[in-house]
């Protein structure tokens, strides 16, 4: 039997760090690292309905580390994440480094 807990579950076992009698010491404790990145938001359309792409760069390492894309309507909304390495990655990844990160 796997008792492992999901991601969704470990995801609220974080909550105990707002309740700690000190969330900012115990938060310090935790913490391994902060990593600066810059977000990029190529938007396709906005109004009534809303999508965009988000691309989150690391601009220290020089490599792109995510990409989303959003949709939006009245009163809901959804998020998918590209999946690195896929076909639709490269495409956006393309797009990103003729594009949009011009250096």
């Amino acid at each position: 039997m796997n008792t492992q807990k999901t991601c969704k579950e470990r995801i609220k076992d974080f909550k105990k760090v707002n309740k700690a009698e000190e969330p900012i010491e115990e938060l310090n404790d935790i913490a391994l690292a902060l990593t600066r990145t810059e977000l990029y938001k190529l938007e396709l359309s906005w109004g009534g309905a809303q999508d965009y792409f988000i691309f989150e760069y690391d601009s220290k390492n020089k490599e792109l580390v995510n990409i989303e894309y959003h949709f939006l309507d009245w009163f809901d909304g959804a998020v998918r994440r590209i999946l690195y390495n896929t076909e639709e990655w490269k495409i956006l990844e393309e797009i990103f480094y003729n594009c949009i990160l011009i250096e």
